[in-house]
């Protein structure tokens, strides 16, 4: 399953982590692990930590856990904002990103 980060999130919708943060808390009810996000903590978060070391999106050593949104949540997102910038940048996650695997053999 592809996800992606809270950063990637705000940087494409043209928001602040913050923003999506406090949209993520202050909606609760309306995200459920494992279906619009992931939380990755303790050792599995180490092992990210190792694996993204050399990457372009390295885990910071201060993080004790890392939200990853799946494209439903990812969908949420863009709905809470409602700007033009967040539904153009999901319809491009969702073309390039999200359906990239289903193309694949």
């Amino acid at each position: 399953m592809r996800v992606v980060t809270t950063e990637t999130l705000a940087r494409g919708y043209g928001t602040e982590t913050i923003r999506i943060r406090q949209n993520h808390h202050e909606n609760k009810v309306r995200f459920v692990e494992g279906k619009h996000f992931f939380k990755v903590i303790g050792d599995e978060l180490k092992n990210l930590r190792v694996a993204l070391n050399y990457s372009q999106n390295p885990v910071s050593p201060k993080a004790r856990s890392l939200i990853l949104w799946t494209e439903r949540g990812a969908a949420r997102h863009a709905k809470m904002l409602e700007t033009d910038q967040a539904w153009a940048f999901f319809e491009k996650l969702e073309d390039s990103y999200f359906r990239q695997k289903e193309q694949q053999p």
